[in-house]
């Protein structure tokens, strides 16, 4: 995840003055991203590149553990790292993934998202 202070979204000026600024941390961006994956059907889990090998696979609790955010040029680029249950379809699961995160990011903090880069880094076997 980016190091930087955490992400500022526009305000909207109330009553034609500004009233201050809005800073969201990355990992509330990236905890954002990740529970939105978690949705999708085919995601098992969120994986955390780096991790022991005993924590990689990581569900809900620590889950942007699997994401990374930058913003650039006004924009957020989200990495996502993700384990895929076995039979899924990798292109359909990581299209919807990708779906999933940016809606979710435009709904909740209307910010532009440039790309959502989904990494299938492992299948579990039910």
């Amino acid at each position: 995840m980016s190091e930087s202070s955490g992400v500022q979204i526009d305000d909207r000026p109330v009553e034609g003055r500004s009233l201050g600024t809005t800073r969201v941390a990355n990992e509330v961006v990236a905890s954002i991203a990740a529970l939105a994956a978690l949705q999708v059907q085919g995601v098992a889990a969120m994986y955390h590149p780096g991790a022991q090998p005993i924590d990689r696979i990581v569900r809900r609790s620590h889950a942007h553990r699997g994401v990374r955010v930058e913003l650039r040029e006004a924009a957020l680029h989200v990495d996502l790292w993700i384990v895929m249950e076995a039979g899924g379809n990798v292109p359909v699961v990581g299209a919807a993934v990708q779906r999933r995160v940016a809606e979710a990011i435009d709904r909740m903090l209307a910010m532009r998202v440039a790309e959502v880069n989904v990494f299938v880094s492992e299948v579990v076997f039910a």
